[in-house]
């Protein structure tokens, strides 16, 4: 047996447009003008009798073999001289076949999505005015990718809910929070701010675990920036004033930085009164910030709401 007879020849065109193993049994067909099944079985070794039949069906749908069923044969349906007789354009009034719509169907897809994706399909096969051999089959496999990422779509929107005012962070994020050193008493301090800003927003997600882990990171980033540089416990005195850190992190707690500055004088009178000491006033301003606004914005319902009036100068002693 001669080399030669061992390759096997397919036209590439072919190929692209309508599948390698189509491309295979059709060049098959044409060399031989005419072959029956079981003589296609014996001549591609690598296709079993299922995937062959398979096969011939869809070169019949598109019509580039045609069936003797008293021979019980399969022929080319027509001579093609040349590779760009192959190839037409598509129609201006393209629709595709019954066939297609069936077959398309057969995968689930609705007959609806089939019809409105006819359009777009035309218009843009019309502007690039490419040919192929068959639009039938070009058709279905667009359908059918779009199809996919419609599912896919679908998908991931069934999973995005808007948070709920009782959401708390599964205990796979509380863990990572832990597993980071993160004070537990902070990442309680965070979740109602954090739920409020986004009930508020109206916004859906399907993250929102995620999305808590990097608020409460970013946060504790910037407190622990703001206490590193503590020396020594000092008293509050009248020319005190937060530091611009203070007012980066109550911004990454979506806390107006207004509001923030209307609350000094409070905060500086109370703890003038107290003579008391901390080694970090800029954290003690946070804390006291965080549960006005809380308190102003109607959080009636969470843990902040069920302090006395000055309980935030005892949350966080530094």
């Amino acid at each position: 047996m001669s080399k030669e007879s061992n390759l096997i020849h397919f036209d590439k065109d072919i190929a692209k447009s309508i599948g390698l193993k189509e491309a295979i049994v059709f060049q098959e067909i044409k060399n031989h003008q005419s072959l029956s099944l079981s003589n296609l079985i014996k001549q591609i070794i690598f296709f079993d009798e299922k995937e062959l039949i398979i096969i011939l069906e869809k070169l019949l749908k598109i019509k580039l073999i045609k069936e003797d069923l008293e021979k019980n044969t399969y022929s080319v349906l027509k001579t093609i001289t040349s590779q760009e007789d192959r190839k037409k354009n598509i129609p201006q009034k393209f629709i595709p076949s019954k066939s297609v719509i069936k077959e398309a169907k057969s995968l689930g897809l609705s007959e609806s999505f089939i019809k409105s994706k006819i359009p777009e399909f035309k218009t843009y096969w019309l502007d690039r005015q490419d040919r192929s051999f068959s639009w039938d089959y070009k058709f279905l496999k667009y359908i059918v990718k779009e199809w996919r990422a419609e599912e896919q779509k679908l998908h991931k929107e069934s999973k995005m809910n808007p948070i709920g005012q009782s959401w708390k962070p599964s205990k796979e994020a509380l863990k990572i929070l832990e597993l980071a050193e993160i004070d537990k008493k902070f990442v309680n301090d965070a979740l109602p701010e954090f739920v409020l800003y986004w009930s508020e927003r109206n916004i859906s997600s399907d993250s929102w675990n995620s999305k808590f882990l990097n608020h409460v990171k970013n946060q504790w980033i910037r407190y622990q920036n703001l206490i590193s540089h503590v020396k020594k416990p000092t008293r509050m005195n009248v020319n005190w004033d937060p530091s611009d850190d203070c007012y980066d992190v109550l911004n990454l707690a979506k806390i107006n930085k207004n509001f923030a500055k209307s609350q000094i004088a409070e905060f500086k009178l109370y703890w003038l009164e107290t003579k008391e000491m901390r080694n970090c006033w800029n954290s003690k301003f946070i804390q006291h910030v965080k549960f006005k606004w809380n308190t102003k914005n109607g959080s009636s319902k969470n843990v902040l709401s069920r302090l006395k009036d000055y309980e935030w100068a005892v949350n966080f002693k530094n």
